[in-house]
């Protein structure tokens, strides 16, 4: 009996014995588990971080050679821009300076017309009716006014009218210049 009563005592110093031993075991597999997963999480981490360091000096370089590129091609495009506006203006320019030109080949050609049309007018002699009346009275307002002698006064007229528009269309022309007057 002695035996069976130290049997349960036996078995607990025996399980305590155990229970530590294998507490103690497990502690040091867990210890060790967890170094080892400590190590292999620090491994990764320092890997990982790695790989984004060197994700970020591509990066960072791409962006270094990208800017490059295209402030090369911002150059290039803003010279093409320069040249084409440059070609623009001078065709802006050469439009306005055959406008120019054209205009005062018209003034002076109206100036040659009119100088021309008054020289024929000074021997006007009124002809028959064109199938009004303004012809045929205006003949014989001529033929009423010749006793008079007018024609010289009429001449004279025409002719200081002529030379005041000669002498503005010279001032005229010599005022065009850059900026006029």
């Amino acid at each position: 009996m002695i035996e069976l009563m130290m049997l349960p005592i036996v078995a607990g110093i025996l399980g305590d014995s155990f229970g530590r031993l294998f507490t103690t075991i497990w502690d040091g597999i867990s210890w060790l588990g967890s170094t080892i997963a400590d190590f292999f999480q620090w491994l990764g981490g320092l890997i990982w971080d790695a790989i984004v360091w060197l994700g970020e000096l591509l990066g960072d370089l791409f962006n270094v050679l990208l800017d490059l590129l295209l402030s090369f091609f911002e150059l290039i495009y803003a010279l093409i821009d320069g040249l084409l506006y440059f070609l623009y203006m001078i065709g802006v320019l050469a439009v306005k300076l055959f406008m120019i030109f054209f205009e005062l080949a018209k003034i002076i050609f109206s100036f040659f017309v009119g100088l021309g049309n008054t020289l024929t007018s000074l021997s006007y002699t009124p002809q028959s009716s064109g199938g009004h009346g303004y012809s045929q009275m205006i003949g014989q307002i001529f033929n009423a006014m010749e006793p008079l002698q007018l024609n010289v006064v009429a001449y004279i007229l025409l002719f200081i009218i002529w030379l005041f528009t000669a002498f503005q269309v010279i001032k005229l022309l010599s005022n065009i210049r850059v900026g006029g007057d």
